[in-house]
């Protein structure tokens, strides 16, 4: 039991990470095909974070990436957060816009007690209005650490010598949910998100339940 408690608290903090960056797919000028970005904000915690993305013209416009994100801390690469997947603009009328954005996220998180590396999944639905200068949207997704692994330290089996390493399956999950919306100019995009944050029983919410984010995104 009072192992559990350690984990729980423990992935409370794991979990701490900026959400996907936002794409404007009606601001892509002829020869771009790629985006490097920037990041910053508040998702359970101060964060940044930077990526890379290239677009594939086919049927269905797919854009895959590469994330890379840190809380803010003391020591800023001991936690980490890297973000592999894509999304898929799935229905385009008119100005109406649908995507599909799907991720595989791995964490690291330590501190005092424990030190945790957990492999996840993301999956989010994005719908709203995109021009070649402006978007706004809303979106709804739902982040799970599937699968997490757990090294107690020396001093957290001082105070619980039961304490068990190993990996633990499943532990766990949250919603969010909000708005977004950026501006389009030449090769650059810069987005706003903010939104609310629940777990995945829908019955706690983290201490500040809400996330906001803002972003710079660059086109080449």
């Amino acid at each position: 039991m009072k192992n559990g408690i350690i984990a729980v608290i423990a992935l409370m903090s794991l979990t701490a990470s900026l959400n996907a960056q936002n794409i404007n797919w009606q601001a892509f000028n002829g020869g771009q095909n790629q985006i490097a970005y920037v990041q910053a904000g508040w998702d359970y915690g101060l964060g940044a974070g930077l990526g890379y993305g290239f677009k594939f013209d086919t049927r269905l416009p797919v854009l895959a990436n590469i994330e890379y994100s840190f809380p803010a801390g003391e020591r800023l690469f001991d936690d980490f957060k890297i973000r592999l997947g894509g999304q898929v603009e799935v229905l385009h009328s008119g100005s109406f816009s649908a995507t599909i954005k799907a991720y595989c996220p791995f964490r690291r998180y330590e501190n005092r007690l424990v030190r945790m590396e957990s492999f996840g999944s993301e999956f989010s639905g994005v719908f709203g209005f995109y021009r070649s200068r402006w978007f706004v949207a809303g979106e709804f997704g739902f982040d799970k650490a599937i699968a997490t692994h757990i090294h107690h330290t020396g001093y957290s089996r001082e105070i619980y010598p039961d304490a068990v390493d190993g990996w633990y399956v499943p532990t766990g999950g949250n919603y969010f949910y909000g708005l977004q919306g950026g501006l389009s100019f030449g090769g650059s995009d810069i987005t706003l998100k903010a939104g609310r944050l629940n777990t995945q029983n829908w019955n706690t919410t983290p201490f500040v339940p809400f996330y906001a984010q803002v972003g710079y995104t660059r086109r080449f």
